[in-house]
């Protein structure tokens, strides 16, 4: 009989087992996938990077959509040209005093 009275369980092992990542392999893995050669791979992610792939091209006819530096400005000249316009409307033109007059005439009949 020993010192103790009860079973004590080994303790368990931890198995560590040092992985090397290599964004360049790993990047080649992805091409082989999407292209259908054979890869380390697993299925589903093939599969993940086909649609990634695929669903990327279908948007616009595989044409990237980019708004150059001189679209931005356009578009905000636009719409300061269109604010400063109905700006001067309202309050440099007698408009304003017609609306107000007009509704004024319409709630007292």
């Amino acid at each position: 009989m020993g010192i103790f009275m009860f079973h004590r369980p080994e303790m368990p092992k931890f198995n560590y087992i040092p992985r090397y990542y290599d964004p360049e392999k790993e990047e080649l893995e992805k091409r082989k996938a999407a292209l259908g050669l054979d890869s380390k791979l697993s299925d589903s992610e093939k599969l993940r990077v086909q649609m990634r792939q695929r669903w990327g091209r279908d948007i616009n006819d595989g044409k990237k959509v980019t708004y150059t530096y001189s679209f931005k400005w356009l578009r905000i000249a636009i719409i300061v040209g269109i604010s400063a316009f109905l700006i001067s409307v309202i309050f440099f033109t007698p408009f304003l005093e017609n609306f107000v007059t007009m509704f004024l005439k319409m709630g007292g009949k």
